[in-house]
């Protein structure tokens, strides 16, 4: 699907990208407690010093312990967009969600996970996406679709070296010296109500973007929820529409066009519809249906999804990243 137009994404873009600051190892959840009385409500193993137990609940520590805070306020676009403590811990007896382990939900402070043995309140960050999947992971090197733990992926390059990695959790992307790649990892086809949890650690050197991408049909589109990218913010000046709120950011609005590009139908002419991010970013939440409606507001009317992917693309670029993610 390469292509040599800086508008196209997806497709492949001239002006080069780069960018996304890699965190801080957002995997490693706390090490626990200190003083095992201190995590007095968690369970055997909970109450140890390791705060151990069950690292799918949340990483070896769990949330974010270390503040001995909680949010009491659950995001905005989910089942309930506000909830305290009781409320939702009387509805989600696992601290085993992306939501609470992004908010600092499973914070002992918070009284949850109180005999899951997901730690109390130690040090360290918030703990990875969790997983129950048991699939090994698989080392993909040459184009190919595939499923892997419940998910669609797909590995796609023209040329170059590159190879992607799906693991219990997410995937991973490594590249050098391509034209234009794909790494993505999704539903298909996907809905208008699906949310994107993610935490990467993105390392492109030159043009790459990280972001939710997907086509529809009738009308043909390709589309961009893009969080990060590199050293060139797509998809440049050209058609841009407005810009609108959305999980804690600003998004611009853009609508591009392909005329005669390689797509999911073939070689066709097409809209691609963007969502772009105002400021950088490389963990959180993508609420979807929030994009879907702002672009209808512009008359960038969606047709029939064919896809919702966490995606990693490069074009004539080298880089690496690693993503964790899920998708309700």
């Amino acid at each position: 699907m390469g292509n040599d137009d800086p508008t196209s994404g997806g497709t492949g873009n001239d002006d080069p990208t780069s960018g996304g600051t890699g965190n801080d190892d957002p995997t490693s959840g706390g090490t626990g407690n200190d003083d095992p009385g201190s995590g007095g409500s968690n369970g055997d193993p909970g109450s140890g010093g390791t705060g151990g137990g069950n690292p799918g609940s949340g990483g070896t520590g769990g949330g974010n312990p270390g503040s001995g805070e909680c949010t009491n306020i659950r995001p905005t676009g989910t089942e309930w967009d506000e909830a305290t403590c009781d409320q939702w811990a009387s509805q989600t007896p696992e601290c085993n969600q992306p939501w609470m382990i992004e908010n600092n939900y499973c914070n002992e402070s918070c009284g949850r996970c109180s005999s899951n043995g997901s730690g109390g309140s130690g040090g360290g960050g918030p703990g990875p996406i969790p997983s129950m999947c048991t699939e090994p992971s698989g080392n993909v090197c040459s184009n190919q679709i595939g499923t892997h733990c419940g998910y669609t992926f797909e590995y796609w390059k023209d040329q170059g070296t590159g190879c992607m990695t799906n693991t219990a959790d997410g995937f991973s992307v490594e590249w050098s010296n391509i034209n234009n790649l794909l790494g993505r990892k999704g539903v298909r086809p996907g809905s208008a109500s699906n949310v994107v949890h993610y935490n990467a650690t993105y390392n492109p050197n030159g043009n790459s973007y990280l972001c939710v991408y997907g086509w529809t049909t009738g009308p043909l589109v390709e589309y961009y929820i893009v969080d990060s990218w590199g050293n060139w913010r797509p998809p440049g000046g050209e058609g841009y529409k407005g810009s609108f709120q959305s999980d804690g950011g600003t998004y611009d609005i853009y609508q591009t066009q392909r005329v005669n590009q390689p797509s999911i139908e073939g070689t066709a002419t097409f809209y691609q519809y963007w969502s772009v991010r105002t400021e950088k970013r490389v963990n959180g939440t993508i609420t979807v249906g929030n994009h879907f409606n702002a672009w209808a507001q512009h008359g960038m009317n969606m047709g029939n999804l064919y896809e919702v992917s966490m995606t990693v693309e490069g074009y004539q670029s080298s880089g690496s990243a690693t993503v964790s993610m899920s998708i309700e």
